[in-house]
Formats: structure tokens, C-alpha cells, sequence
């Protein structure tokens, strides 16, 4: 419910985000345009947005019917409908011309289902449309939605998709009424042919000119970075939270019976176990992903507690929840389980059936759950290590429970991360970010030249790549580029990519001294689908810059860091 509740405040608050700003002339615009006494015109435009936006949502992200059309594609078509519309109005004999020839008056009729349409309808309902895949990602609410709740359960997600456009449309439809009634008392804005419309829709021209060639999101970024407001900060706070805190202390949450396991197969170490018949142990869940570098970093320290409590009544459970679709292989699991050394019970969670019964948001998380069954701590992300170590051995001494003397180094404290780090940097177009091109980065084959990394946490491409939602292949001999933050740098690549060595140049020249665990003679061999260490400095650099020489035929999916 709160969800549903945030969704909504979020679609309203979207409506005054720096990403909806260059947006708006065509919003107030579109109002006003045609004739200025039509009330219906905002509405008519906020409603056609909302459908657009919930129909491309359903056919871009939550089914499978265009995954080889490009979400870029239809950015296109957006700015060039923006692009015709302006010319359209610009010169309004030419636009009743093109609705008379078409006959698109009457359609429009027949789809408003009224009888008597005024002019200037089809335009409002094609620039309301023309909008949606435009607003489609402009709220750290609705990426949520679609990266954390559309993968486990389609219906909630839709209810909550519904809710946020009702909020977006409601606040464009006041932003509409509130322009339109400004312009009324403007006796100049009443002429069709007058400065005042050939303005809108010169805008009309800009703003779809803008989209196509994508300057609208560097706009966006400027007035993102040169705002004191912060949209992304206030959106976030109407993101459930991952803990529901009760009170202090390492038990952290008040105490809420452990949803059972659902659909967990392929079970490594153990056969299948049920939560209810372990009533009496202690039970730590863990949700991991075996290419995840932080879900890596916590593993000597689940290592530490399965070999320091198990005989004192612990079980560990790792649930292991794929982030890209080689992680599925059960195989993959068993071979990355054995490298790590892990032998407490791994089960995979392909279809997110208990990632969504505990309403799970991270990689990696923990669940510890009492003798009764009960959840009485959990957290997200790595660190904490103490006072997870601290709750283990509280709720061991429950009810005169054996607790041993011998600690493990996690009661040391937590593993130190940098704020200045550069984030997780996908390759692929589902959640790629800071890709510098001369070109978007879209699906299919295409050729690229190495941009210039303005700033650290960039990345660019040389030669030619197949691009896919996951990662990129090389079809011939290419280039990566990445400028970063970090102590360590790590890679995954895909499970296709063919064997080849990948040779490394740190900062210009061949890497040697800096060299992570899996380089020999400034190169990688690239044999699987695992994470690879490719950088370890000494301590933090702020600046560095590393380039792949990648042969045909492999495919890369993350960069990951580390402090």
C-alpha cells in the first residue's frame, strides 16, 4: 500500500523534475494551441500521454513482443511527430489540408466517440502520445517499479505503473488548465496565425529536434547539476524501506513470521530444505548473485559463521537470484559455489518466487531469522558485519541456547566503501549509464569511434559492437574505454563469449604492477561466464583510466568496483 501510495506522489512529483522541463512548452503548448477556448484540449492531451506511456511501458518492458526494437527507436518517432506537429502549426493551412486529406478529423471523432469534435483535436491527442516512451524514465520510483517489482510479480507492478501515471497525468492536466487560462485573458494569443502560436509551435520544433538528437538529456543533466532542488533525493524517500526498523540494536526489525521458500530448485550441499522444519536452528538467508562483486565480498564472512556456529544450531541458506540470464545456469552456480568454497546449502531462485515473498530490493541481502521462525534482523548491501555476527549470537542464546566463545574477525567492524567510487557500470542497454558516443547506445550491430572521457565514470567504444539489453560483443577486433574511481576493478562477461586473450592498458600503457588477480602479461584470458579481477591499486585512486583491446566474439556485461 505504501507503494501504491508513493507511485502515485512520485507520477505527480515527475511533472516537476528537471527531465520533464524541456517538456513543458509542449505540455502548455499543445493547451493552447488550435483554439484557446477548447477546455478539453488538456485533458484530451494528459490522457492520451497516460495511455501512450502505460502501452509502451507494457510493450517495452513487460513483454517480450518488440525485444528486438530498440526503446531508442521510438524516441525517435517521438521527436519527429513533435517535429511535424510544430511545422503543422506553424503553418495552419498546410495542417487543415493534411486532416482533410487523411480524414483524420472524423477517426478522431470515432475514437473520442463524440459526434462533435472542434478543431485541433488530432493534434492534442498525437502530442499527448507522442510523449509517453519520452516521460518513460524520468523517476527513481518508476525505475524501481519496473527493475525491482515487474521481474517477481506483472500484476502488482501494472497496479503500481497506474498509479504513477494517474499522479503524472493528474499534475500535467492542472499544469495544462492553469496555462490555458493564463493565455485566455491574452487577447493576442486568440489568433492562430499570431506570434504567440507560431512561438508554441516553433517550440514544438525545437523540443522534438532536441529528442532526436539527444540533447535533451544533456539539458536535463545541466538543470539537474545546477539546481539546489533535489528531485532524484525527494522521489527516493517514497521508496519503501528495505528495513522494516522497530527498534535499535543488531535485532533490527520487529519480529514477523519467515515466508516459507517458494520454487527454490537445483540445491547445492543440501537437499531441498523447508524453513518449517527447521524450527529450533537459527537461520541466516542470504540473497546473492554469484557475479556480483559484492555479494563476493561478503562471502568469507558467511564462510566464518557457517564453520564458527554451525554446530551451535545455525544454518545458512544462500538464495541465489540471477541478475543476467547466464547466471541462471545451474552449472555456472555449481562451478562459481565451488571456486568460492562454499559449503553451507545454496538453492537457485530463478523465477524471484522467494526474492518476492520477502519483498527482497538488493544483492546481497540477509535475512536472520529466531528458533520460532521468525524474522528478527535483515539488511541490505555488505557491511554491518559485526552486528549481524552480534544478532547470530544473540538469538543462538535464546531459550538457553549453546552460544561458543570463539568469535570470527567480522566483530572487527565493516568493510570501508568509498562515496567517490564509481558505481556498478552496466554495458548493455537495459541499464547502461555514462556511455560518451557520438551515437546512443542501442540494440544491433554498429560502429563506433572512441569518444573523449570527459569526466571519471565514463566509457566509450572503438570498432564494431553487437549492442542487447545484457552486455555488448565484439563482432570484430575492438576497443573498450572506461575512466574510473577505485581501488579494484573487476568484469563480467557474458556465457557466449568465445575464448581470447583481452589485453589491458592502464592509464596509456600496458598494465603490470596494477594488475588484478586474472591478468598475465597485461592480459585476460576470458574463458567464462565469472567476474574477473582486472585492476588492484595499492589504495583509492580518484582518476584512472583502463582500455580493452577485445577480440572478436566476446561478450562484456559489467564493470564492477572495489575500495
Amino acid at each position: 500500500m505504501f507503494l501504491l501510495i508513493g507511485a502515485f506522489f512520485a507520477g505527480a512529483l515527475t511533472a516537476l523534475a528537471p527531465c520533464i522541463l524541456p517538456l513543458l512548452p509542449v505540455i502548455i503548448g499543445g493547451s493552447m494551441s488550435g483554439n484557446v477556448h477548447d477546455k478539453k484540449r488538456p485533458l484530451i492531451i494528459a490522457g492520451s500521454l497516460a495511455a501512450s506511456l502505460f502501452l509502451f511501458t507494457l510493450l517495452l518492458k513487460a513483454t517480450t513482443l518488440f525485444i528486438d526494437v530498440p526503446p531508442q527507436v521510438f524516441v525517435y518517432i517521438s521527436g519527429a511527430i513533435l517535429v511535424i506537429l510544430g511545422i503543422s502549426f506553424l503553418f495552419p493551412s498546410l495542417y487543415e489540408r493534411l486532416i482533410l486529406a487523411l480524414n483524420l478529423q472524423a477517426k478522431s471523432q470515432q475514437l473520442l466517440g463524440k459526434a462533435n469534435v472542434k478543431k485541433g483535436t488530432f493534434g492534442a491527442v498525437v502530442t499527448g502520445a507522442a510523449l509517453g516512451p519520452v516521460f518513460s524514465s524520468c523517476s527513481p520510483v518508476y525505475a524501481y517499479i519496473l527493475a525491482t517489482v515487474l521481474p517477481v510479480n506483472f500484476g502488482l507492478a501494472m497496479l503500481y505503473i497506474v498509479a504513477y501515471i494517474l499522479g503524472l497525468s493528474l499534475m500535467l492536466l492542472l499544469i495544462g488548465f492553469v496555462g490555458q487560462k493564463f493565455v485566455r485573458r491574452l487577447r493576442f494569443a486568440a489568433n492562430p496565425k499570431g506570434w504567440f502560436n507560431r512561438t508554441i509551435a516553433i517550440l514544438f520544433i525545437i523540443v522534438g529536434v532536441f529528442i532526436i538528437t539527444g540533447f535533451d538529456k544533456k539539458f536535463q543533466t545541466y538543470i539537474s547539476e545546477h539546481t539546489p532542488f533535489d528531485f532524484d533525493g525527494l522521489s527516493s524517500q517514497l521508496l519503501p524501506s528495505s528495513n522494516k526498523e522497530a527498534n535499535k540494536g543488531v535485532l533490527n526489525v520487529k519480529p514477523y513470521p519467515a515466508p516459507e521458500f517458494v520454487d527454490l530448485n537445483n540445491w547445492i550441499n543440501s537437499k531441498p530444505l523447508e524453513l518449517k522444519k527447521l524450527k529450533g536452528k537459527v537461520v541466516l538467508i542470504d540473497f546473492w548473485t554469484y557475479s556480483c562483486i559484492n555479494c563476493i565480498r561478503t562471502q568469507p564472512y558467511l564462510k566464518e559463521w557457517d564453520k564458527t556456529y554451525r554446530d551451535s544450531g545455525l544454518v545458512i541458506i544462500g538464495v541465489h537470484a540471477p541478475e543476467f540470464s547466464f547466471e541462471k545456469n545451474p552449472n555456472n552456480v555449481r562451478d562459481a559455489v565451488k571456486k568460492a568454497g562454499l559449503n553451507y546449502p545454496i538453492a537457485l531462485d530463478n523465477d524471484f518466487s522467494t526474492w518476492n515473498a520477502y519483498q527482497n530490493q538488493y544483492w546481497p541481502a540477509s535475512y536472520l531469522i529466531d528458533k520460532e521462525g521468525n524474522v528478527r534482523r535483515q539488511h541490505g548491501g555488505e557491511g554491518e558485519y559485526k552486528e549481524t555476527e552480534m544478532a547470530i549470537r544473540e538469538l543462538l542464546g535464546e531459550n538457553g541456547g549453546n552460544v561458543p566463545k570463539e568469535t570470527t574477525k567480522a566483530l572487527s567492524g565493516n568493510v570501508p566503501v568509498s562515496d567517490a567510487q564509481t558505481p556498478e557500470t552496466y554495458l548493455g542497454t537495459m541499464k547502461a549509464s555514462n556511455f560518451a558516443s557520438g551515437k546512443p547506445l542501442v540494440k544491433g550491430q554498429q560502429a563506433f569511434e572512441s569518444a573523449k572521457l570527459e569526466r571519471v565514470n565514463q566509457w566509450t567504444l572503438g570498432g564494431i559492437w553487437n549492442v542487447d539489453s545484457e552486455g555488448i560483443t565484439a563482432v570484430k577486433d575492438s576497443t573498450l574505454t572506461i575512466r574510473f574511481a577505485a581501488k579494484e576493478l573487476y568484469l563480467v562477461p557474458g556465457s557466449n563469449s568465445e575464448s581470447g586473450l583481452t589485453s589491458l592498458s592502464l592509464n596509456g600503457i600496458p598494465i603490470s604492477d596494477d594488475a588484478g588477480d586474472d591478468v598475465k602479461n597485461s592480459s585476460v584470458s576470458l574463458d567464462g561466464a565469472r567476474l574477473y579481477k582486472l585492476v588492484k591499486f595499492s589504495s583509492f585512486r580518484k582518476d584512472s583510466t583502463l582500455q580493452l583491446k577485445v577480440p572478436a566474439g566476446v561478450q562484456l556485461n559489467v564493470f564492477t568496483f572495489g575500495s
